[in-house]
Parts: structure tokens; C-alpha cells; sequence
């Protein structure tokens, strides 16, 4: 039986991308097919969804949903973006106990054991071991935005994980990154993050993100 994913995510704009690093990393176009946009709830042909929003991936996490996802799906990916972790009831803290900030791989590590923290304190020990195996993070340091910067560019803006979207917009022509206007960002986050659908890209710029090179080495070690 074919590998299945769903993607628990902040936006559509959010499981679109990784749809498209998905089919590049297993150099498989079918498995569009196989790949289930589970929170926020997502219609493909229309490019519509229900909200999202960090806040209403840890409700997903808390809910039965999880559960039932899990009963539907091979794995389960979830994803936020890391300028979000320090508000009130995500509680990761950005800062070491001096004030000094964390490195992106501690941050990520950090906020993967929320998730375990949270999967253990509402569904139980049991259910979080037998999870586990099965979870995929795509946490992204600062934000999604920051993994399609290797597309674009080849010097050292590459890595960059600052003012993301506006180094985006400098280098995009017809697809401009426009937070504030939701109508067809979905769309334009499937053609700006298309390259991704090709092995050869993906592999060649992946670990130029940390951490898009988290996610990416934890679907590496899938046999989808």
C-alpha cells in the first residue's frame, strides 16, 4: 500500500509547500495522492480552507482528531513557524536562562518536546509512544517563508532566516507575498515552492536551511 501523509499545519499556504517537498524528496509525483491536508481543512481544486493558525494546531494536537489521524495516515507531519513559540500558551521560550538566544537546533528540539508534552498530557503515555514512530516536524525557524529562499538564491541569503518574505518579494516577479491579502496565496505558495517538486532541487538545497534540513532528513528516513 502506497505511504500516507497528513499534514497538521498552520495554513494551506504552509501544507502546500511541504506537498511540493514531499513529491521532490520521494521523486514521486503520484504521491500527491496520498498526501492529506488534515488541519487546517483543505480543498485542492479550490484552493479554500478552514482556519489555521498556530493556535488551532494545538487544538487540533489536544482533540481526538489526533487521534483519528492517526487511524487514516502512515504519518503525521506537523508544522509551525518558530516566531510564534514565545506567545502566551505555546510557552518556548527564544532565550537561554541568560537572555541569550538559542540556536535553531535547540529551538526546534524545544518545541518538538512541546508537542510530545502536549500529546503526553492529553492523550497519555501509551498513546504518545505509539506515536512517535510516526510523527514528522516541519518546524521552521523563523518561518516557512525562510525554507524557499535556497530557490531563489545562491549566495549566503541562502541560509538567512531573517526578513524572509521581503528577501522573497526582491527576487519574485508575478507571485508577490502579500500576508494581508489570503485570496490565491495558496496557489502562489504552489508555484513559488514548485522547484521543490524536482529531487534534484531539493536534495541540492535542503541542508542550506537547518531546518528545513530537520524535516527533510526525517523524511529520508521513510520508505514511502
Amino acid at each position: 500500500m502506497p505511504t500516507t501523509f497528513g499534514i497538521i499545519a498552520e495554513g494551506p499556504t504552509d501544507q502546500t509547500v511541504i506537498q511540493n517537498i514531499l513529491i521532490g524528496v520521494f521523486n514521486n509525483e503520484d504521491l500527491n495522492t496520498n498526501i492529506r491536508f488534515i488541519q487546517p481543512a483543505f480543498d485542492k481544486t479550490t484552493y479554500a480552507a478552514n482556519s489555521g493558525g498556530w493556535t488551532n494546531v494545538f487544538e487540533y494536537i489536544k482533540s481526538d482528531r489526533l487521534i483519528q489521524a492517526f487511524e487514516h495516515n502512515d504519518y503525521i507531519i506537523i508544522q509551525v513557524d518558530s516566531d510564534v513559540c514565545d506567545q502566551v500558551h505555546f510557552d518556548v521560550r527564544k532565550t537561554d536562562v541568560n537572555g541569550l538566544k538559542l540556536s535553531g537546533e535547540i529551538l526546534i528540539q524545544k518545541i518538538i518536546d512541546r508537542f510530545h508534552q502536549l500529546i503526553l498530557e492529553y492523550h497519555g503515555e501509551e498513546k504518545l509512544v505509539q506515536m512517535l514512530p510516526r510523527l514528522v516536524f516541519a518546524i521552521c525557524v523563523q518561518e516557512l517563508e525562510c525554507w524557499l529562499l535556497p530557490i531563489y538564491y545562491t549566495d549566503k541569503k541562502a541560509s538567512t532566516t531573517n526578513n524572509c518574505v521581503h528577501r522573497l518579494n526582491e527576487k519574485l516577479d508575478k507571485h508577490f507575498i502579500d500576508k494581508s491579502n489570503k485570496s490565491g496565496m495558496t496557489h502562489a505558495y504552489y508555484k513559488i515552492s514548485k522547484p521543490y517538486q524536482k529531487h534534484k532541487n531539493i536534495i541540492a538545497k535542503y541542508q542550506l536551511q537547518p531546518s528545513l534540513q530537520h524535516f527533510v532528513n526525517q523524511l529520508l528516513q521513510i520508505q514511502a
